[in-house]
């Protein structure tokens, strides 16, 4: 079947659910038998030549023995935050484009009364960092035979969508399967699969990659894992495209039709920090300093206000760990998820496994505390919860 624009809205949302909060390492082995070339050329550097690219996006979706195809045209400038999608999925509903000129996203369907304003889209490099280093660690493998733990994203579930990715619990196995075609272009087909049975938001997890060997963009990808006792795969195919094709500012500029009213979302305004110190100047409640392992660094401090939300987050990491805190104003909210009960300084709190990732959380009078890591121990997790506890006490 061909799914529908609304069928498509509510993958997105079950997949953001997925997706939200989750960008941190997986464990990753490295096949014996990978092999691979010599990956001589920098992802990022290429990325950093490419003005953008044109073409035709097909996913297809396949849960509940229901297939959704969904067909977008595409203009995109990488790691700008510039883009354009034009829905050209056939079907009885209206046609939606979204078009995001780095700073404000409109999603607007053809025939309708409204058009959707959402400013402050967060502009995001990480995809092609996180190629550089897989690309690194399979020549490491290859050079070393492989046996050797280590930490890499998997790409994300929805392309476009977000930088980040579901919960997979456990290690990955990551292989070099050699070079494709895709739609005529050569590409580099990488395979990474979970090699753990433990309970994690999704199990069974694998990805296939198809990299495009001129400019490391990838062309394909398919994705399978089981939520819920349901098999998903999901495959994103590129087509016609085209590098380079000399994109104009008018490509990512929306103009509302005459009498469509314009509604203004709920948008997140997060700003970024160079230290603890400037993110205190401005925030709306206190930051907290918590005791860090002497391996770990600051990376990010930012601050995200919406509407109705205020919140601080702090990221520590280095090469194989990542350690988060996030504090908000939301007292009421409810995990969906079970977990362990523990204590955290004065407080009683909720230990869960996301999958990529431990979680601890805890309410206080005034504010929540959510605390995350990969790499490290439930004992390190807890006890890094408990200073930034005593930090903000």
């Amino acid at each position: 079947m061909v799914g529908s624009r609304s069928r498509r809205s509510v993958w997105i949302v079950a997949f953001a659910v997925l997706l939200i909060g989750s960008s941190v390492a997986v464990g990753v082995w490295v096949s014996a038998d990978s092999g691979g070339p010599d990956f001589a050329v920098s992802v990022t550097e290429r990325y950093d030549s490419l003005d953008g690219f044109t073409a035709d996006k097909e996913t297809v979706v396949n849960r509940d023995n229901r297939t959704s195809r969904f067909l977008d045209r595409v203009y995109r400038r990488p790691g700008t935050g510039q883009y354009r999608f034009e829905d050209v999925t056939d079907g009885p509903t209206g046609r939606e484009i979204q078009v995001s000129n780095g700073t404000t996203l409109w999603i607007y369907t053809h025939g309708s009364a409204e058009a959707k304003r959402i400013d402050g889209v967060n502009t995001s490099r990480a995809l092609p960092s996180r190629l550089d280093r897989l690309f690194a660690i399979i020549e490491r493998g290859a050079a070393e035979d492989g046996g050797e733990a280590h930490d890499i994203d998997p790409l994300p579930f929805v392309p476009e969508s977000s930088d980040q990715t579901a919960g997979i619990a456990g290690s990955m196995t990551v292989s070099y399967d050699g070079t494709a075609t895709v739609d005529g272009r050569s590409a580099y087909v990488l395979h990474l699969e979970s090699n753990t049975s433990t309970a994690g938001v999704v199990a069974d997890f694998q990805q296939t990659l198809w990299i495009d060997t001129e400019w490391y963009v990838p062309i394909k990808r398919t994705t399978e894992y089981v939520r819920d006792g349901d098999p998903v795969s999901i495959t994103t195919t590129y087509r016609n495209v085209t590098f380079n094709p000399g994109l104009s500012a008018e490509t990512f500029r929306f103009d509302p039709p005459p009498n469509v009213t314009v509604v203004d979302a709920d948008s997140a305004r997060q700003q970024e920090y160079v230290d603890i110190a400037s993110l205190r100047a401005v925030a709306s409640f206190s930051v907290p300093n918590p005791t860090v392992p002497e391996t770990l660094r600051l990376v990010e401090a930012t601050r995200t206000v919406t509407d109705r939300v205020r919140s601080i987050g702090l990221k520590y990491a280095n090469e194989t760990s990542v350690l988060t805190v996030s504090k908000s104003n939301l007292t009421r909210y409810v995990p969906s998820t079970d977990g362990q009960a523990v204590t955290v300084g004065e407080w009683n709190a909720t230990l869960r496994n996301l999958g990529t990732e431990l979680r601890v959380s805890w309410t206080t009078p005034d504010a929540r505390y959510s605390v995350a890591g990969s790499g490290i121990s439930k004992s390190a997790l807890l006890e890094f919860a408990r200073s930034v506890a005593r930090a903000d006490a």
